[in-house]
């Protein structure tokens, strides 16, 4: 199956999984959606997708149906990394959208301590998707006042992943909430290291600050056994990455807490960023 076979397969499951406004969020291995939407991060990454799908002309007509099908919903949306996720999508097709979508997130850094800032009380996952699309928003409309703000939540989680720490992802087994000492140290994922490693590189985009790229190589450095493991995080051979780092004696884990599962989001997340790192651009 060829490229654009895939992406017709992947690009009909959505479509399929259409509700209303929203979509439905799982299915069984019987191909029946539960009924149970989607999340917001999800409802986002839609519109990331169709708006790049737009961008390179493919399926356009359709695209923009489900765009504008889901739009009330997402500009409603009270979470973080929805509209975080949409924006990514909006900087392709739509600057007036991008525009509401953008200054509706920043307005929630508005008045924030510089010793936590970060609008919830909890930094949890993905978390460097957030200034990875406040930049890439700067970059794309030169607005100088979201670059500012991208790169100052950017070196606040860098700060939180590398102070009196290994360089590293935030772990999901008890994340870093404010007045914590240090953030959880295990269940670190994949996705977390790419995101830190997109947004620098959009960092040293608009910069061309040297140091900026050699932050976003450091994160890639993670994928390459500089962890708390000193083990690679994918397999040399067939590029295939390893779902993340647990404890050690993790029933799924090995003698060193490598969780060796691979998954689809970890493996787009590896690959990405390779190809951007190689290319130094961001998507």
């Amino acid at each position: 199956m060829g490229k654009t076979d895939k992406a017709n397969v992947l690009f009909d499951y959505i479509l399929k999984s259409k509700r209303k406004a929203d979509f439905f969020g799982l299915a069984t291995d019987k191909r029946e959606f539960i009924a149970a939407p989607a999340s917001e991060d999800a409802v986002g990454q839609v519109l990331w997708v169709f708006g790049y799908s737009i961008s390179v002309g493919f399926r356009v007509a359709e695209a923009r149906e489900t765009i504008k099908s889901i739009t009330a919903s997402i500009l409603e949306m009270k979470s973080l990394r929805g509209p975080i996720y949409a924006l990514l999508g909006a900087i392709y097709i739509d600057e007036t959208l991008a525009d509401i979508i953008s200054k509706d997130i920043m307005k929630q850094f508005d008045k924030l301590d510089d010793t936590w800032f970060w609008p919830e009380t909890t930094i949890t996952y993905g978390n460097g998707i957030v200034p990875y699309a406040i930049l890439r928003y700067a970059m794309v409309y030169n607005d100088k006042k979201a670059e500012s703000l991208g790169r100052k939540i950017l070196c606040f989680l860098e700060y939180c992943c590398t102070n009196n720490r290994i360089r590293g992802p935030i772990g999901n087994d008890g994340w870093f909430t404010k007045g914590d000492k240090a953030p959880a140290t295990y269940k670190q994922q994949p996705i977390d290291s790419a995101y830190m490693i997109w947004a620098w590189l959009c960092a040293y985009q608009l910069s061309n600050n040297p140091t900026d790229l050699q932050n976003a190589k450091l994160w890639m450095q993670w994928f390459e056994g500089k962890n708390i493991t000193g083990r690679k995080m994918y397999d040399e051979k067939t590029l295939k990455a390893f779902n993340g780092i647990d404890k050690i004696g993790h029933n799924e884990s090995d003698d060193m807490g490598v969780n060796y599962h691979s998954g689809a989001e970890t493996n787009i997340c590896f690959l990405l960023s390779r190809w951007m790192l190689e290319n130094e651009q961001t998507l």
